[in-house]
């Protein structure tokens, strides 16, 4: 397949220069063996969306389309090839170019799947366990009127704990968005139980106790005290069971 060429004007060099000097993952994954070149990066994105929204970017990027799959997380452009596939809590997606092509050019490609992942510092992770067991109840009001509550007593609590996202707020305040799977049985939740208590109210047969994991998103807000960080304030914005 014969491949175009992808002239780069000085504007655009510098462009690509200043993403490389933001993307070092792309410099770091590129090699070559002389014929071609391959780098990859790392997204939370899924696959699919990766090659869904990738297409019209890199015909902006001056690059020609020939056809992509996203169901396969497969694409497919006049000299590369592009493969998104799950790797481990991130997507993983590698540009294959046809030619020997430079990190700046290879990483002008890679910079356009954006959204990359969080780092998931494990030290801060249990950090932050053990300020939501300190605080004991996690509370959200349902619109209905009910309440929903997670009751946390020890790390085991945590089926799992994923950091969305982290932010320097004015004075003095960090917010950081987590994602946490909890035990059916450590939970209370309001539309579910009452829906079994009306059951055997009516004396349909009683239903097995509900297993299916809770998701509770939320936003803690920590507040720099004396030199350290200390939890004030949690904003629940999920908190349902797992279908």
């Amino acid at each position: 397949m014969r491949y175009r060429p992808l002239i780069l004007s000085l504007a655009t060099c510098l462009i690509a220069a200043a993403v490389f000097a933001e993307e070092p993952e792309c410099a770091t994954n590129y090699h070559s063996d002389g014929q071609s070149a391959e780098t990859f990066v790392t997204t939370s994105l899924t696959p699919k969306a990766v090659i869904e929204r990738l297409p019209r970017m890199l015909i902006g990027a001056g690059a020609t389309m020939r056809w992509s799959e996203p169901e396969k997380g497969l694409l497919k452009a006049e000299g590369l090839d592009v493969k998104a596939e799950v790797s481990g809590n991130a997507t993983r997606v590698t540009f294959r170019l046809a030619t020997a092509a430079d990190k700046i050019a290879a990483c002008r490609y890679a910079s356009l799947v954006g959204n990359r992942p969080v780092p998931q510092d494990p030290a801060l992770i249990a950090q932050i366990k053990d300020d939501l067991i300190k605080m004991h109840q996690l509370v959200l009001k349902t619109p209905g009127g009910g309440v929903n509550t997670a009751v946390l007593s020890s790390r085991e609590d945590f089926l799992e704990l994923t950091i969305k996202g982290a932010k320097e707020l004015a004075g003095d305040k960090r917010q950081t968005d987590v994602s946490m799977l909890l035990p059916r049985a450590a939970c209370s939740l309001s539309g579910e139980d009452v829906e079994d208590g009306i059951a055997g109210f009516a004396g349909r047969p009683a239903r097995p106790p509900r297993t299916n994991p809770v998701r509770v998103d939320a936003s803690l807000i920590y507040t720099k005290t004396g030199g350290t960080w200390q939890l004030t304030d949690t904003t629940i914005s999920h908190f349902a069971s797992t279908k």
